[in-house]
């Protein structure tokens, strides 16, 4: 439905809860066609998915953007490898941990 009036933001909001894995995939299919024609905006809490559908990751902690970049640039902020571990270090680092 909110494909009909093609818009230019697309909103998604933890789109993948509470699906299986193959409507889960055949949704991160329509994600990426979708790429390039308009810009989506999707919140996750899957590390995995943010990784394979987005061109840049924003990591929120207390409401706030503890980091945002390419998934390079996070990693080389946090000094890890993969998102999940640069969500920790950086929230970790945010909380003074």
């Amino acid at each position: 439905m909110a494909l009909i009036s093609e818009p230019k933001v697309l909103f998604l909001d933890e789109p993948t809860l509470g699906l299986d894995v193959l409507a889960r995939r055949e949704l991160w299919r329509a994600v990426e066609k979708l790429k390039g024609t308009m810009t989506i905006i999707l919140t996750t809490h899957y590390m995995e998915e943010a990784e394979a559908l987005s061109d840049r990751i924003a990591i929120m902690t207390g409401g706030k953007f503890a980091a945002v970049g390419t998934l390079a640039e996070i990693e080389e902020t946090a000094g890890t490898k993969g998102l999940e571990n640069a969500f920790v270090a950086i929230v970790e680092k945010e909380a003074g941990k």
